[in-house]
């Protein structure tokens, strides 16, 4: 981006031709070149030195005292300015260079004082490609942003985001700026830092949304997009009217965004979406999917488009899809019967899946689903599927509560599984299972449940599922890190509530015949860092032991 105003002062160009190879440039090493810096009389053959320096890198280390001699006390204002650009080069290639406590001060102070403009643009430049290690001139260049020259004022922005998340402060001036180029590399910057980090220019950037130019908004948007949560519904109606964008790329962008948001305030984004599901690229159609999944029951005319989805070529679209259905909950009961028939095929992408079962579980108990009990119990007993898609399944027969005992196979299926082989894999499969049996055969369940549940019991690793946060990624336009749609599991709690919660419906009676089960309760009670609903679950179902 910041190439955009980077002016090649004349004779440079010649220079460049041909690359740099091994050890020379242009047939002369590095000392052939110091010395032409240092005895040349004419600027024009000065300036060439120090640009071919910059070409060889790493190994023109041993030119760094020269050129920020060259940077601070040379008269011509086009050979300070090469010097500044070959310290950027030779630092970045070579990290010794940065041991060099004055580098990123000759550096600094350039930018600060020069009085060509063009100077102060390099030197911000070269402190950019050093990163953090330039973290001593953040304040320099948060003035330049200020600078009376436009492009110093650019670079400055530009540079600000290779420092850190020290830098939002400047980043934040930098999109009030008059120039369009300036504010853009400014977005762009702020693309580069966390989200945390970013959301201190949240207002800026909003405001830039409405800027009357599609490569700012579009930045603008694509920082959002990464930086807002589903607790950012204020700024909602202020990036709804960029899904009106003459520009393809701005509107899918806005909608993208808001699916980031989320709920109802999002809804007016599903059309872009949809078309995008249809019409988009490998990357955009399985953002797409999982930002309809992020609208919830307000996306359910997406039903249909999100069912065809399932049987995409592309399995992340196949992944996606399943988790939007999910997303969409009880109002996705027609994907019922597609949903199920994904999740038996044991050779589908297994996060395919995985999403699979967990949005049966969001559907829940509908007539189809029960028809499915069958098929999920053949692919839950099997040992050699993919142990997370057993798990999720369980999740998707657990819908059906206590009816679900009325089932044929479901007690075999569960005793079979609770009892396999430990294995890193295959933990929580076991509890769940074990669970399910002391919750639907209460006090006629197995003693190996009890077995399996203390088991559960001595681990604190578990949390409660609370669902998955979706974060889509941006329709590109801006250099960010992390721009990727991502799906993660939150938990929250102890999940050893539902050890507690079986224990319970298998009776008093049978939990006293285990003096270790009863133990283990004991020892959760009596522990002050044990989690407030466990504490209570636990001290309940102890004093129902003994009433």
């Amino acid at each position: 981006m910041v190439g955009t105003r980077l002016l090649v002062v004349a004779g440079l160009l010649v220079a460049s031709v041909g690359g740099a190879r091994g050890q020379t440039f242009l047939g002369r090493d590095a000392n052939a070149w110091q010395k032409q810096l240092k005895e040349g009389k004419a600027e024009k053959t000065r300036r060439s030195a120090a640009f071919a320096l910059g070409k060889l890198g790493s190994s023109a280390s041993s030119a760094i005292n020269d050129l920020k001699k060259t940077l601070r006390e040379d008269k011509a204002g086009s050979v300070r300015e090469a010097a500044a650009l070959a310290l950027g080069d030779i630092g970045r290639a070579a990290l010794k260079a940065l041991e060099d406590p004055d580098l990123v001060q000759a550096l600094t102070q350039a930018l600060a004082k020069d009085t060509d403009p063009l100077v102060r643009r390099s030197a911000a430049l070269s402190l950019g490609k050093f990163g953090p290690d330039a973290k001593a001139a953040l304040a320099a260049l948060e003035t330049a942003v200020d600078d009376p020259n436009v492009t110093v004022r650019q670079n400055a922005a530009w540079a600000l985001g290779r420092i850190g998340a020290a830098s939002v402060k400047g980043l934040k001036k930098a999109l009030k700026d008059s120039d369009i180029l300036v504010q853009r590399d400014a977005a762009g910057s702020l693309g580069r830092l966390d989200p945390e980090e970013a959301r201190g220019a949240l207002d800026e950037l909003v405001a830039c949304c409405k800027i009357d130019n599609s490569a700012l908004r579009i930045a603008a948007l694509s920082v959002l997009n990464k930086i807002v949560t589903s607790e950012d519904g204020k700024i909602a109606v202020l990036i709804k009217p960029a899904l009106a964008d003459a520009d393809p790329e701005v509107k899918r962008n806005a909608a993208l965004t808001l699916a980031n948001i989320g709920g109802p305030e999002a809804a007016p984004a599903l059309p872009i979406l949809l078309e995008a599901l249809r019409d988009g690229d490998a990357e955009l159609k399985p953002q797409a999917a999982a930002a309809i999944g992020n609208l919830g029951d307000a996306a359910a005319s997406a039903v249909s488009p999100l069912i065809k989805a399932l049987a995409d070529p592309e399995k992340e679209v196949r992944r996606y899809a399943a988790l939007a259905l999910g997303g969409i909950g009880e109002k996705a009961e027609p994907a019922i019967g597609p949903l199920v028939k994904l999740l038996a095929n044991t050779s589908e992408y297994a996060e395919a899946r995985v999403e699979a079962a967990t949005a049966l579980a969001k559907i829940g108990p509908r007539k189809e689903a029960e028809d499915a009990v069958p098929s999920l119990l053949r692919v839950l007993e099997n040992p050699k599927d993919h142990s997370l898609v057993r798990e999720r399944i369980v999740w998707a027969l657990r819908v059906h509560k206590l009816n679900l005992g009325n089932f044929p196979g479901v007690y075999p299926t569960f005793g079979k599984v609770m009892v396999e082989a430990k294995t890193d894999k295959n933990t929580m499969l076991r509890y769940d299972c074990a669970y399910m049996l002391g919750v639907l055969q209460a006090a006629d369940a197995p003693d190996k449940v009890l077995d399996v549940l203390l088991e559960f019991l001595k681990n604190d690793q578990i949390l409660i599922y609370k669902g998955k946060a979706v974060t889509v990624g941006s329709s590109g336009g801006v250099e960010a890190k992390g721009s990727a749609t991502t799906a993660k599991d939150e938990g929250y709690g102890d999940g050893r509530v539902m050890a507690i919660q079986a224990l319970g419906r298998m009776g008093a009676e049978r939990v006293l015949r285990r003096k270790d089960v009863v133990m283990q309760l004991q020892a959760i009670n009596a522990n002050p860092k044990t989690h407030a609903e466990l504490k209570k679950n636990t001290k309940e179902l102890l004093d129902s032991l003994t009433n």
